[in-house]
């Protein structure tokens, strides 16, 4: 069996895994995912998986762009079914596997093993530093008292992009990057190019926080420009929480808590902990609606005298 072959089989294993521990987190949390969903507005909840697919197929679309600028081929419909397949590693204990799944299904597709990694690591920091850019924005319009956290968030994207514009900097990190790929040769970004994909990012986090607002409108909660800020603030600050805290499936338990802790205020302690609940139940149906319906996309595509092997470049 070859080294690619391999991997596909890997990638496709990680997202079964992945599978199979969302179903295990649904039969565990059961009765609090009634609980939180026992009265909500179905139509609403149904806006909120809209906006929080088109969140992550903006982080797939953006990923795939990366592999282009990188010298690798993946068509956009193909490229958002390995992205969606591959996120259900982000459900399997451990931390690493969205980033093996999503690469080792590129590379299956004959993406080169050194452009996926590097495509798919620089497509993560571009996510963080969008979180870090909307939570720094949302955080200084937020009526709350939010400042210093938003000021810390801005500071942080300012310090990475700044680092990465010194070629001193940009050494050390490349002999980092080649001990950590085994003696691959992998690009660090340049720091205009990440500064780029830092705003291309943006989106995702508009999308994903309007999710939230739409969730505490279906839990029948009153919603203005205010709270609005403040939900696009705690839902970036949540998941940067449970970005940064490695090994933990999704995120799972930080998110809710750093979420329901910082949202008590505003909402009330009942209501922002049902908002964290049914967040994480629209989060679990857009990562499972995406694993589903993107690989039928693509083959539908390709059925439909689509080429296969269009970039979009």
């Amino acid at each position: 069996m070859n080294v690619r072959r391999l991997g596909g089989i890997i990638g496709v294993a990680i997202g079964v895994a992945g599978l199979v521990f969302v179903g295990l987190q649904i039969v565990r949390d059961r009765d609090d995912f009634a609980d939180a969903l026992r009265g909500a507005d179905l139509a609403w909840l149904a806006v909120a998986v809209l906006a929080g697919l088109c969140s992550m197929a903006t982080i797939g679309l953006n990923w795939a762009s990366i592999i282009h600028h990188l010298g690798g081929a993946a068509p956009w419909r193909r490229a958002l079914a390995w992205f969606f397949v591959g996120q259900l590693g982000k459900y399997v204990p451990g931390g690493i596997w969205p980033i093996v799944g999503q690469a080792e299904l590129a590379t299956r597709a004959r993406v080169a093993r050194p452009i996926a990694y590097a495509a798919t690591a620089t497509s993560m920091l571009a996510t963080l530093l969008g979180a870090a850019t909307v939570a720094a924005a949302s955080g200084l319009a937020s009526p709350e008292d939010r400042a210093v956290i938003a000021a810390l968030a801005g500071l942080a994207v300012l310090v990475v992009l700044g680092a990465l514009a010194v070629p001193a900097v940009r050494s050390v990190a490349q002999r980092a990057l080649s001990r950590v790929a085994g003696g691959r040769d992998i690009a660090v970004p340049e720091a205009g190019w990440l500064a780029v994909q830092t705003l291309r990012h943006v989106p995702v986090w508009l999308l994903y926080s309007a999710m939230n607002v739409i969730v505490v409108a279906a839990l029948g909660g009153d919603i203005d420009a205010g709270l609005a800020a403040d939900l696009a603030f705690v839902t970036c600050v949540s998941w940067i929480a449970g970005f940064v805290i490695v090994g933990l499936p999704g995120g799972l338990g930080v998110r809710e808590a750093v979420f329901v802790s910082m949202m008590t205020g505003p909402l009330g302690a009942g209501l922002a902990a049902s908002v964290a609940v049914t967040s994480r139940v629209v989060t679990i149906v857009v990562d499972l609606g995406g694993a589903a319906g993107a690989p039928v996309i693509a083959r539908a595509g390709q059925g439909a005298g689509g080429d296969p092997d269009r970039t979009g470049r």
